[in-house]
């Protein structure tokens, strides 16, 4: 139970920190491009100029939902007991090994940077990262799908 506790307020810690590093780095872009280190929008397509925003602001609201979650279930001890429970679910933890869910979500941790950074310095550079991206998340549904539908 205090285990649990304890990752619930680590987790409320890494959001805190995710949120204040996304808001440095809107304004460290903001700088930046004001001084010409960037591309100028003029030369950027609309998707290299769309994506970046929906993963700031986008990462933002998610994150704040995160966080506001989680201090309600440090909050609420029968939620937090609910959510415990369907945290270690085995049937869920075989479907996440299965699906080989680590692996992915650090692929889209390390995509989603690349992305935001390519879409600021080339645009070739960033179309490629974007559709791999967009390709390792069609991959990890089919195969969360697929892991899901064989468990039951």
């Amino acid at each position: 139970m205090e285990h649990y506790e304890e990752k619930l307020k680590r987790r409320l810690i890494f959001c805190r920190m995710l949120i204040v590093t996304l808001l440095a780095l809107m304004i460290l872009i903001g700088v930046l491009s004001d001084r010409g280190v960037l591309l100028d929008s003029r030369t950027m397509s609309r998707t290299a100029q769309m994506v970046p925003r929906l993963i700031i602001f986008g990462g933002i609201v998610l994150l704040l939902i995160l966080h506001r979650r989680t201090a309600f279930l440090l909050s609420d001890r029968i939620a937090r007991d609910r959510q415990r429970i369907a945290e270690e679910d085995e049937r869920r933890q075989y479907i996440q090994q299965r699906s080989n869910s680590l692996t992915l979500e650090a692929l889209f941790a390390i995509g989603t940077l690349a992305v935001l950074i390519l879409s600021y310095v080339d645009m070739t550079a960033f179309t490629t990262a974007y559709l791999a991206l967009l390709c390792g998340l069609l991959l990890k549904g089919i195969t969360w799908l697929y892991c899901k539908s064989k468990v039951g």
